[in-house]
């Protein structure tokens, strides 16, 4: 039995109708019972057991007496709960339905203010907008004052309006704001440092309010604390603000979702003017969409991690053809590109030979440590290598 089954089986238990436990916590802790995931329920008794309570009357209290019982056999803890009491709280209520909102976009339209201040001078340091249309993960379009970004597959047009010029890359898919917001959200969700702290009206739109902080190390023996508060809509579950105190920076950012607009592959198109010159990064770079084809092309020897966090794939790995200047660094690096299944989480792994040594840069969207494993695997295992970690370097 699997997620889609187990989730059949709660659906057929009817859990909002009337019965004798006609309660909201108890009805709201059964919804989420469908996020639970699929190893803890592989026992064929438990499973007997759901299809048995079935045919009962009361699917209310049949799937209580199901989710208690999978506690039991299980150890499981209450996720999202209050200590205590063990009653759903309402912020992860609320959390849950933003995480499941964010995960059902397929297309959308998004409008994208930032601002960031230094509050000791109140100095503006950033200010941008975009408009998004977004028609997945490696395909959307956004536009703002001086840019306008096409990505259409492993490849993105960069226009710079000023300069009347264009760039084509490699894809990032979290240049897109609507996977920023997706992976922040499903960080959210996973790690469970957030706390509701209020409900507030932004421009006529009713938001619950939600607190998350998060410890950034700055050496062994210091430590800041990044705050991140998000206005989340009660009728959409959108966030429509989101606002960071990071040290001395705080970045605000708004969000107008368009409702309205349909998403056509028409919309993605660069409309751009005539005769525009476009450098092509792809004719200085060869790509490998395997990992021994990027060991054959490489001229040292290449570390592949084998400890990497759970759902990443290998996406492809990429190399700068050689530079007649022997001293270009880049004349003995490679790239190894690594995604989750949504794209909202990447790990970047570039590899420098410098001598006898192997300098790896690790880029990554991960936090809280994640990747700690794999850095200390590759350690024990070569002694000829330098890393560098930089979390959250990829947005």
């Amino acid at each position: 039995m699997n997620s889609d089954d187990l989730n059949r089986l709660i659906d057929e238990l009817n859990i909002n109708s009337k019965s004798a436990f006609d309660d909201e916590e108890m009805i709201s802790l059964l919804k989420n019972l469908k996020d639970l995931k699929d190893t803890y329920y592989k026992d064929k008794d438990v499973i007997k057991s759901i299809k048995a309570k079935r045919k009962r009357k009361s699917s209310l209290i049949a799937a209580t007496l199901i989710f208690f019982t999978s506690i039991q056999l299980f150890n499981l803890p209450l996720v999202g709960t209050k200590i205590g009491d063990g009653t759903l709280s309402p912020s992860y209520n609320i959390v849950y339905a933003m995480q499941k909102t964010y995960n059902s976009v397929k297309t959308i339209v998004l409008d994208t203010s930032i601002v960031e201040t230094n509050i000791k001078n109140n100095k503006v340091i950033k200010k941008e907008f975009w408009k998004e249309i977004y028609a997945g993960p490696l395909s959307y379009r956004m536009e703002g004052c001086d840019q306008i970004l096409i990505a259409d597959g492993t490849k993105t047009l960069n226009y710079d309006k000023k300069l009347k010029k264009g760039v084509l890359k490699w894809t990032n898919p979290l240049a897109s704001p609507v996977l920023e917001l997706k992976s922040q959200v499903d960080d959210i969700y996973k790690y469970g440092n957030y706390k509701l702290v209020g409900s507030e009206n932004l421009d006529g739109i009713d938001t619950n309010v939600i607190k998350v902080e998060t410890e950034i190390k700055k050496s062994k023996a210091k430590v800041r604390i990044k705050t991140d508060t998000y206005w989340i809509d009660k009728k959409t579950n959108f966030i429509v603000k989101h606002e960071e105190l990071n040290g001395d920076v705080k970045k605000i950012v708004t969000y107008n979702i368009d409702f309205n607009t349909l998403v056509n592959k028409d919309d993605l198109k660069p409309n751009l003017p005539k005769d525009v010159y476009v450098y092509n990064t792809f004719d200085n770079m060869y790509i490998f969409n395997s990992i021994e084809d990027a060991k054959k092309a490489s001229d040292f020897d290449l570390i592949i991690p084998d400890k990497l966090p759970t759902g990443l794939k290998f996406f492809n790995a990429w190399k700068y053809k050689k530079d007649p200047n022997p001293s270009n660094p880049y004349n003995h690096s490679i790239q190894l590109c690594y995604y989750n299944e949504d794209y909202t989480k990447v790990v970047y792994i570039e590899e420098f030979k410098k001598g006898d040594k192997i300098l790896i840069k690790i880029s990554t969207n991960f936090v809280h440590g994640e990747l700690k494993p794999t850095i200390d695997d590759l350690k024990s295992k070569y002694r000829n290598i330098d890393i560098t970690l930089s979390e959250s370097s990829v947005y």
